[in-house]
């Protein structure tokens, strides 16, 4: 008997030893503990592992992905509310004509924290799945928001599409962060697993399985616990936590509950999805004052496996489709639809929401948080901004100060006028723009825009926004900002959507450009140029597949695609047509792909080649991306100066592989500042025709216009690499760069060392 004893005791010994630390840290993991038998605790882990190989295997017939067809109803519901509304700091500004929202105060039963509903969504769409032809849609039928201004360009998010939770994936993506299921086919390489119990769930046994991440797992995984059906090996239920390990910025807590059902016909379809996540703005870490929460559940019902007739109507390339009249806010059709009634409380929070937009303290909150994020200060009719620009410094312009404004779309949905001015008090000169957007459609896109501008510009910077740099630019300058040109430009364009996938932008735009001191314009035989003037016609064609767009009444931002992301830009000017100068034709292609390589992190790819028939003068070739500042600019390279380079024909390639603190996080201490590692490689390669040739003194000379001092082509390649250190406080980035080739430059014709061979380079990056 002692004997016995003696080897139970061991074995459980054993047992514990292999549990790893996240099991002891988690709260989840004590509570189980507690409700847990020690005799169900065994060291031999060969039994789970049968059950996960075996469940495994049956993901092909169990998971609903992998049908060939299928299509549901679905109801979801979105909410976001304040947590910890009581806080002092909050009660202190809060009038108390406002205080009767802590009437409708819950407490969640995840975090144990207080939160106040701030925003609420319904919404009832149905949704089609097709293997050949792939094809996922989601039409959206009816929408219901409150907390917000309701529109239609808001309705796309409140369906159940862009936050999916399907473990049978080997990874699920949310907002971007790519983080393994459990159900993973390499999931033992980031899971331990344990068999915790077997019961009966509507007459069938069911095993009960907990997981936790692997002790040297960094990156972001899931703790929890899922069931498994013990005949058809398919997934139950799942209850997944995101590991306290896990680093993913602002989330201080994210929560995935799902529900599977088995149907007449013995197979296994979605029945509920329920995510929660616990967002903070505070970059040290958790905040009592600005953090919040975010819910969805979804429902789905009357799901069908047969071909659709539907799916030969439904455009493949946009994701989601909503009906004309979407937006629906009778609460007798949601009352009819819902798939579960609402408790008194959660039926008035309607109305309470509501009411919030209508207090001063909320309106004012809304209008700073709207700055932050856009740069402008909209009141009424007209915003103000941008307000990083209003002051900024140079040595062409000195002290700059410059004011612009917006119209809102309170004064019109239709239209929106743009301008600004500027002063600079060393060049004394007045510079400025202004633009006019038309909106003809929103969803699909259809717009027309009209623009001017009158401003200094550095051809070698790449392309700017309105208005000229601010003032993190001007403080982060290495030269002083002295190469810049005037530019005269006028621009006609027209934006058309044809597809979510497939969007057309063309138009007529007629550009002057002025010499300056810096910047000479000069012929072969010493006479000056007055300008350079060109009028040219201008197509965009971009093509991506399934990517997530957002929506504004104005403004349509591309946010990811699993796919890469094709542009064709073509531009082109005949002498004598107008006032064209010149006879050119620029055709230019690239490709922007964001690949994914959990657990290692991601990397972003940009490729981008291109090619100028025609003679033209510099200010018209490629002119290749410089970076005279200290500042972060992950489209330029960071060791080149402006107009440093030129070409006729050209090839550039940007990579960034970021990988997500998988080596930092494994580092004891280290791994608590949560740093982020980033590999860089930047390279360019391009040609000069004779033609085109403007190199003083270089034997294939024949432009009709001389480059300006420093300026070379690029037939040997240039290339800089460096590493990168992000997640600074979560929002600051370092990057140490060095110039691989071109490291000497030719003074008076002796090689010197290029003062630009290694830089440091510092900027924000808000990312998860």
């Amino acid at each position: 008997m002692r004997a016995l004893r003696l080897i139970f005791l061991t074995a459980l010994i054993f047992s514990f030893l292999t549990v790893p630390d996240s099991f002891s840290q988690s709260n989840v993991a004590k509570d189980r503990l507690n409700e847990l038998d020690p005799a169900m605790v065994s060291a031999d882990s060969r039994y789970i592992k049968q059950i996960i190989s075996r469940t495994l295997e049956a993901k092909g017939r169990n998971n609903p992905e992998a049908r060939p067809h299928y299509d549901c109803e679905i109801y979801s519901r979105n909410e976001f509310d304040l947590v910890n509304p009581h806080n002092p700091l909050i009660e202190k500004f809060l009038p108390k004509g406002f205080r009767f929202v802590y009437d409708y105060v819950e407490t969640s039963p995840i975090s144990g924290l207080p939160y106040l509903p701030v925003m609420l969504s319904e919404s009832k769409s149905h949704y089609y799945h097709s293997r050949s032809p792939e094809l996922k849609k989601e039409v959206i039928e009816s929408s219901r928001i409150s907390g917000i201004n309701e529109e239609k360009t808001v309705a796309q998010f409140t369906g159940g599409l862009y936050i999916k939770a399907n473990f049978y994936e080997n990874y699920l993506n949310i907002f971007q962060v790519e983080i393994p299921s459990p159900l993973a086919d390499n999931g033992s390489m980031f899971y331990n697993y344990y068999l915790v119990d077997s019961l009966a769930v509507d007459g069938r046994n069911t095993y009960r399985v907990m997981f936790f991440p692997s002790k040297w797992v960094s990156s972001p995984a899931f703790e929890g616990m899922m069931s498994i059906d013990a005949e058809d090996y398919a997934l139950r239920s799942m209850h997944a936590r995101l590991s306290s390990g896990g680093s993913v910025n602002w989330v201080n807590d994210l929560a995935i509950d799902v529900e599977n059902q088995r149907l007449p016909d013995s197979t296994w379809f979605y029945k509920q999805d329920k995510i929660y996540i616990d967002l903070s703005v505070a970059p040290l870490g958790p905040s009592t004052v600005f953090s919040f929460l975010a819910r969805r559940q979804i429902d789905y019902s009357e799901p069908s496996f047969s071909e659709n007739q539907m799916l030969g109507l439904l455009d493949p390339k946009a994701p989601v489709l909503m009906h004309k009249d979407v937006l629906k806010n009778e609460e007798e059709y949601w009352a009819s639809i819902r798939p579960y009634p609402l408790n008194e409380q959660e039926q008035g929070i309607y109305e309470m929401v509501d009411s919030i937009k209508q207090v001063p303290l909320y309106r004012g909150a809304e209008k700073i948080g709207n700055m932050l994020a856009t740069g402008f200060f909209d009141f009424k009719y007209v915003g103000l901004g941008p307000y990083s620009s209003v002051y900024s410094f140079n040595d062409m312009e000195g002290s700059r100060l410059q004011m612009g404004f917006r119209t809102t779309k309170e004064l019109s949905r239709r239209f929106r006028l743009m301008g600004y001015a500027a002063y600079g008090f060393a060049d004394e000169a007045w510079k400025g723009g202004a633009s006019a957007e038309i909106m003809i459609g929103n969803m699909p896109q259809r717009k027309l825009n009209l623009t001017y501008k009158h401003d200094l510009l550095p051809l070698g910077a790449g392309s700017f926004g309105f208005g000229n740099g601010d003032v993190v630019t001007s403080i982060l300058t290495k030269k002083g900002g002295r190469k810049m040109s005037m530019i005269d430009d006028i621009a006609v364009t027209y934006q058309h959507e044809w597809s979510q996938g497939f969007n057309m932008t063309t138009g007529l735009e007629r550009r002057t450009i002025f010499p300056s001191v810096h910047v000479p314009m000069a012929g072969p035989d010493g006479t000056l140029f007055d300008y350079v003037g060109y009028d040219q016609a201008l197509l965009q064609l971009r093509f991506s597949k399934d990517e997530i767009v957002t929506r504004g009444v104005f403004d349509k931002h591309y946010v990811f695609s699993d796919y890469p992301v094709l542009t064709v830009n073509m531009a082109a000017s005949m002498k004598g047509l107008g006032r064209n100068q010149y006879t050119f034709f620029r055709p230019e292609v690239s490709m922007k792909y964001t690949w994914l390589t959990p657990p290692v992190g991601s990397s972003n790819i940009v490729l981008n080649a291109g090619t100028i028939v025609g003679s033209v003068p510099y200010p018209l070739l490629k002119v290749f991306e410089g970076n005279e500042t200290y500042r972060l600019k992950s489209k330029s390279f960071a060791c080149m100066d402006y107009y440093e380079f030129a070409a006729d024909t050209w090839t550039t390639l940007f990579w960034e592989h970021d990988f997500k603190g998988f080596f930092l996080g494994k580092i004891p201490l280290i791994k608590r500042l949560n740093l982020r590692e980033v590999a860089i490689v930047r390279a360019a390669y391009g040609t000069i025709r004779d033609e085109n040739n403007g190199i003083p003194g270089d034997p294939a000379f024949g432009a009709c216009m001389v480059f300006p001092e420093g300026m070379n082509n690029l037939e040997t390649p240039y290339v800089e690499a460096g590493v990168g250190l992000s997640n600074i406080f979560k929002v600051i980035r370092i990057d140490a760069i060095w110039r691989l080739t071109h490291r000497f430059a030719n003074v008076d014709g002796s090689l010197v060392p290029h003062p630009n061979r290694f830089v440091i380079n510092v900027g924000f990056e808000f990312n998860l």
